[in-house]
């Protein structure tokens, strides 16, 4: 093999090519000039196509174009070979290097062979154009649809803002009538002496006003939901007594229509509890109220019980049920009843409201992560039901409600002056009749300028005023009182008609300690004067005795303390006996002993004036054990 390949690579007995040219200057230089600049040319191809390939890697083509690369060196070195042939006759390797590349040409010719039909399907500068064109086309036809979208997204925010601007204002408008409504109301019934169809009048008056409200309210809900402004406010508060609250009253309401009204509480439920206690109160009393309502003979039943019996330590999903004896509904009903506006049953009924609760109370369940279900028949009855996800609150406690200590007549200690400022006379009388009895000085002003010096001449303790006025308004009102050094401190109660967030937040951010929403509810009013003025007030005689009994259990809710095991065996038997009447007459009796039962003897006689059997012998047996 070594032999033979010594053989064909031997030169012996050859001529050199240049004897084929005679050796003629000029011939030879030509060829040679010839075959170096072809070979230079072949030679910078493939390295072009390397270039090409390292920065185009997404290109199909790059198998072909090495091979191509491979058969272009090939030839440009064959032509070098001829210029080595002048002088040296190595004509085996010349036709040896012949040989590889007519190899290397056939793999490429095949490769191309393979490569033309997907080459053919490549789109051509023309098509590019028209691709490119017709993208164009729908770039400029997207910009216009987002434009158009862009438009009407401006023009529904404007439509928006406009409605809520409407019904800003004319809940200001509604809402500054009601407060001169209901405020003398409760001026009346708290001052003046009247006879029992007078009461009976103002009491008539006052629904009537607080029914107007209450419609007035739900429109704004409605409209707060619509634009996503109605936000959740969770607060820890007393879960037993907030259930007793509800049921309390929705109980008067069906003795009123003579049906009966049944609870069944499940024994466990937390005491405590986070939960955004204004929004569950509106919907348990709207299904409740709805539920009485519409049932004539019969019974409505308000259960609450553990959806499910797999509880985390601190979090319970509690379900919410109302069902009733009343008309029932039909499919067709079934599928209207969480639409706004919209009410069935008969035209009597539908006068009493403005078909918004069950679309409010809805939303506001949805905000809580559930939803409102209703099974009904017909002529049967109806069972509306949900399930919320509720967390435990230790430290309810701190938030638990006041008891109620009767009317107040007076505050200890000093007179304090306070300041009205309003535009509205009847604004300003209302407040004028509410405190002056309890023994306020009263000043008032009609607008913030006459406010200020108002301020200057009396030095008042605590200053109350509305928003929008004339000539200065509030918010201007209380910037300026903020910057005198005279009023840094001075505490400022901001009072409107508006209900919307960003009227209170305004008024807040410009210095005001407080925001008291029109139409004024005494109660609200005098806690916000306790608090801020440090008083201390003074109630009816009929229960200043009961006092710091009530307060002592308003601030430690939590301290029960309980009678001797023997009394409590005592109780045991009676609430298994079924003597409730027995029990309500031992609760006074145990707090009238001893002070330190009164919490026990209150949650006792509570608890039996609303027939909760289960939880009175729960609350027993948990301190006989």
């Amino acid at each position: 093999m070594l032999k033979l390949l010594s053989y064909s690579l031997h030169s012996d007995g050859f001529i050199p090519h240049g004897h084929c040219y005679l050796w003629k200057t000029g011939l030879v230089w030509l060829h040679i000039v010839a075959d170096a600049t072809i070979a230079l040319a072949y030679y910078s191809i493939p390295f072009l196509l390397i270039y090409f390939i390292s920065k185009r890697k997404d290109v199909p083509f790059n198998g072909v174009f090495l091979l191509f690369g491979a058969f272009i060196i090939a030839c440009g070195t064959g032509h070098l070979m001829d210029i080595w042939t002048l002088w040296h006759p190595d004509y085996w390797i010349a036709g040896s290097l012949k040989a590889f590349t007519a190899i290397i040409s056939i793999y490429t010719a095949f490769a191309l062979v393979n490569l033309i039909p997907q080459a053919l399907t490549l789109p051509s500068p023309a098509q590019l154009e028209a691709v490119n064109r017709s993208l164009a086309s729908e770039i400029v036809e997207r910009k216009r649809i987002e434009q158009e979208l862009r438009q009407a997204e401006e023009i529904a925010t404007n439509s928006s803002q406009a409605k809520s601007e409407f019904l800003a204002n004319m809940s200001h408008e509604l809402r500054t009538p009601l407060n001169g409504i209901l405020g003398y109301t409760q001026i009346l019934q708290r001052t003046e002496p009247l006879t029992n169809k007078g009461r009976k009048g103002v009491e008539i008056i006052q629904q009537c006003g607080s029914h107007l409200l209450t419609l007035i309210n739900d429109v704004l809900d409605l409209s707060k939901i619509e634009a996503r402004k109605l936000e959740l406010n969770p607060v820890d508060f007393y879960f037993p007594a907030f259930l007793d609250s509800v049921t309390e009253i929705c109980r008067i309401r069906a003795e009123q229509k003579s049906i009966a009204f049944h609870i069944e509480l499940e024994p466990d439920l937390p005491v405590g509890i986070r939960a955004d206690e204004k929004r569950l109160r509106q919907v348990l009393i709207n299904l409740l109220g709805n539920a009485i309502k519409f049932t004539e003979q019969g019974s409505v039943t308000f259960k609450v019980k553990f959806a499910s019996q797999k509880q985390q330590k601190t979090n319970y999903k509690i379900r919410f049920e109302v069902a009733d004896t009343g008309v029932g509904m039909n499919a067709e009903q079934l599928n209207k009843i969480f639409q706004p506006f919209e009410q069935v049953g008969d035209r009597k009924r539908q006068a009493e409201g403005t078909g918004l609760g069950l679309a409010i109370s809805q939303k506001i369940v949805s905000l809580m992560g559930s939803q409102i279900e209703v099974e009904s028949e017909s002529g049967k009855g109806s069972t509306f039901y949900f399930e919320v996800e509720l967390q435990e609150a230790k430290d309810w406690a701190k938030a638990s409600r006041m008891m109620q200590q009767g009317t107040v007549v007076g505050y200890r200690g000093e007179k304090r002056t306070i300041l009205v400022v309003d535009d509205k006379w009847e604004n300003r009388s209302v407040l004028v009749n509410l405190l002056e009895p309890i023994g306020f000085i009263l000043v008032e002003a009609s607008q913030g300028e006459e406010a200020l010096e108002q301020a200057i001449a009396h030095k008042p303790d605590l200053i109350i005023t509305d928003l929008m006025m004339p000539v200065m308004d509030g918010f201007e009102l209380i910037h300026r009182l903020h910057q005198s050094p005279q009023f840094e401190k001075i505490v400022v109660i901001a009072s409107s008609a508006s209900v919307f967030e960003t009227d209170q937040y305004k008024s807040i951010d410009a210095g005001a300690s407080a925001f008291l929403p029109k139409p004024i509810e005494a109660e609200t009013l005098l806690e916000l004067l306790r608090k801020y003025l440090q008083l201390e007030w003074v109630h009816e005689s009929k229960v200043e005795t009961n006092t710091k009994a009530n307060v002592a259990s308003s601030n430690h809710p939590a301290e029960m303390i309980p009678p001797a095991k023997e009394i409590l065996q005592q109780l045991l038997n009676l609430v298994q006996d079924g003597d409730i009447q027995r029990i309500q007459e031992m609760a006074p009796q145990l707090s009238a002993s001893d002070e330190k039962l009164t919490l026990f003897a209150q949650q006792l006689m509570q608890l039996a004036s609303n027939f909760q059997i289960k939880r009175l012998e729960t609350l027993i047996k948990q301190y006989i054990h």
